[in-house]
């Protein structure tokens, strides 16, 4: 037990800490005093108690009693045991618990007391106790002090008899055993106590450690993780900041401030562009102030810090609850993503310059194409040449406008009236050339010919897109069917191909930007792998959907589901009965 005594608890006389006024020790805790005024705060009692049985000695028998060598005698070791207590250095002087030399002379001085004073002072007797009970709290040596809590008191009352030449009848050794046995029970309840209270406070340090090991795991594994991670009890107050977060603190310190609160840190909301917004956000909209509401969100991007050096962070919050379901607190965790939103920005200004540049050389040389094919003179295998150079530079031009339209990062749509199975038929009488010199048998189902609210050239291109692959994807002497079905929900267009199929793992990202099959790859056909992504993307800005199912060997089918809107019931404006995010009438990629 002693073992988990550190030099706070196993002090001499902790158990006085209550007894001394907190005046006395000017405001101080008798816990963090110095050793040497514990000892001797804790001597103040024996000393008090020693200074009273004087004055009562006075006030009874003075003569008797101070007669006695042995009463003076106690009372000199009293004080001298005092005047010890305040000057020695214990801390420096050996082991800790080199302090219990005062309560050892301390039982020497109350025996001496005892014995002499008796039987004029018939209480002093128990001036034994205070040593006993120092020992008893000190916690050092729990077994002996029940002995001496027993043997000491007993002791003084037979010396009692003898230094008094009292006969040791029966009876007169009986009468005094009362002192040692109340002195034992006390001692031994103040032993049990001690126990008690060193065991609860192992446990504790336990635990205590236990918790702070688990903190600096956790905050070695969220800075490993290179998470930041903000922890807030339920009334908002910080709990836990990992080193990440307290980085990522200092960045949004606005200048001037250098311990500035949550609602005056340098934070703002996103562009879809990917900027940061000029205005800081309202106190009441940053992600830690959301999450003591009880809010819960997933990667939703902030930017800290300066506008000219932003720091992009996605930010996701969740709520705990503490065993009875009752709010707790939240948990809010900030991951740097500046890397990947630096790298989405110069990718989309690589291809952006790179389109650029590219479509201007190939719609020059469309023109020139155009022109020799309608000059004279040509003979059949040059204006077969020619058509063959056409048909490749606008499926150049094709890719091209893909990757202007990815680099863009938005797709702008034109709603108005339109006859979707007009657009559909329109589109497949263009492939027919291609799909016969690929061998390939084009056939036309049901459309619908009704008029819809839609952008005619974002779905031809839709259109374009999905024929354009099923061709591509399907060999000599297959098919490519494609057909529509309208209810007064919805309208269904299909496109199934007899091609080479994909894996279930390929579907997973076939709508993925530069997404590109191992089949496709070691084809050799061209692309980039942004058609079906764009074309998903565009199904998407009219409200829709678009599925594909496939299997390796058996064709694919895509099929492009959207809402049902009738332009002839319609009064309200095209963008918002179809609630597209981005229109701007009459603009095309």
């Amino acid at each position: 037990m002693s073992a988990a005594r550190t030099d706070d608890q196993r002090h001499a006389g902790s158990w006085l800490s209550s007894l001394i006024p907190r005046i006395i020790t000017k405001g101080v805790p008798f816990s963090q005093l110095p050793l040497r005024r514990k000892v001797g705060w804790s001597q103040v009692p024996m000393l008090i108690a020693a200074v009273t049985s004087c004055l009562l000695a006075l006030l009874t028998s003075p003569a008797e009693i101070f007669g006695d060598r042995l009463f003076v005698a106690g009372v000199l070791l009293t004080l001298l045991n005092s005047v010890l207590a305040w000057t020695i250095p214990w801390k420096s002087i050996g082991p800790e618990q080199t302090y219990l030399a005062i309560p050892a002379l301390g039982l020497i001085s109350a025996t001496l007391m005892a014995t002499g004073g008796y039987p004029w002072l018939r209480g002093v007797s128990l001036l034994i106790a205070f040593p006993i009970f120092w020992f008893a709290w000190s916690g050092f040596v729990p077994r002996l002090t029940l002995v001496l809590s027993f043997v000491v008191p007993l002791a003084a009352t037979w010396l009692q008899l003898w230094h008094h030449d009292i006969p040791f009848t029966t009876e007169v050794v009986a009468n005094p055993l009362l002192i040692p046995l109340t002195i034992l029970a006390l001692a031994t309840t103040v032993v049990i106590v001690e126990h008690n209270s060193a065991l609860a406070e192992r446990q504790l340090r336990f635990t205590l450690a236990t918790s702070r090991r688990q903190t600096r795991l956790l905050n070695a594994v969220l800075n490993a993780a290179n998470v930041g991670v903000v922890v807030v009890d339920r009334d908002g107050h910080d709990l836990f900041m990992n080193d990440v977060q307290r980085f990522q603190h200092r960045h949004a310190t606005p200048p001037g401030n250098p311990d500035p609160d949550e609602s005056q840190l340098l934070i703002r909301a996103v562009s879809g562009a990917y900027e940061p917004v000029p205005e800081l956000l309202e106190p009441e909209d940053r992600p830690v102030i959301r999450s003591i509401r009880q809010e819960e969100f997933t990667d939703e991007i902030f930017a800290l810090g300066p506008l000219e050096d932003p720091m992009y962070l996605s930010t996701s919050a969740r709520s705990f609850f503490n065993e009875r379901g009752e709010y707790d607190g939240a948990v809010t965790m900030f991951k740097n993503i500046t890397p990947v939103i630096e790298a989405s920005k110069t990718q989309g200004r690589f291809l952006a310059n790179v389109s650029h540049e590219l479509r201007t050389p190939l719609t020059s040389i469309l023109g020139y194409l155009e022109l020799l094919e309608d000059g004279p003179g040509l003979s059949d295998d040059q204006r077969q040449s020619v058509d063959v150079l056409s048909r490749n530079s606008e499926r150049m031009l094709h890719m091209v406008n893909d990757l202007l339209t990815a680099a863009a990062g938005q797709h702008q749509v034109t709603i108005a009236a339109m006859d979707l199975g007009a657009v559909v038929h329109g589109q497949l009488e263009s492939f027919r050339p291609r799909a016969a010199t690929a061998g390939i048998e084009l056939i036309e189902g049901n459309l619908c010919h009704e008029l819809v609210l839609g952008d005619s050239l974002r779905l031809g291109q839709v259109m374009d897109n999905l024929v354009s692959n099923a061709i591509k994807y399907s060999g000599a002497g297959g098919s490519v069917t494609v057909a529509m079905s309208c209810t007064s929900k919805e309208i269904s267009l299909r496109v199934a191909d007899t091609g080479h199929g994909m894996s279930a793992e390929d579907l997973k990202s076939l709508f993925t930007r530069f997404f590109r099959s191992d089949e496709a790859r070691r084809s050799g056909l061209p692309g980039v792998g942004l058609g079906l992504a764009i074309s998903h993307e565009l199904v998407e800005a009219h409200g829709g959907r678009i599925t594909a199912e496939s299997e390796p060997g058996k064709g694919t089918t895509m099929t492009v589901i959207l809402p049902r809107k009738d332009a002839g019931r319609s009064s309200e404006s095209p963008t918002q009965s179809l609630g597209f995010p981005t229109v701007h009438p009459d603009s095309r990629h």
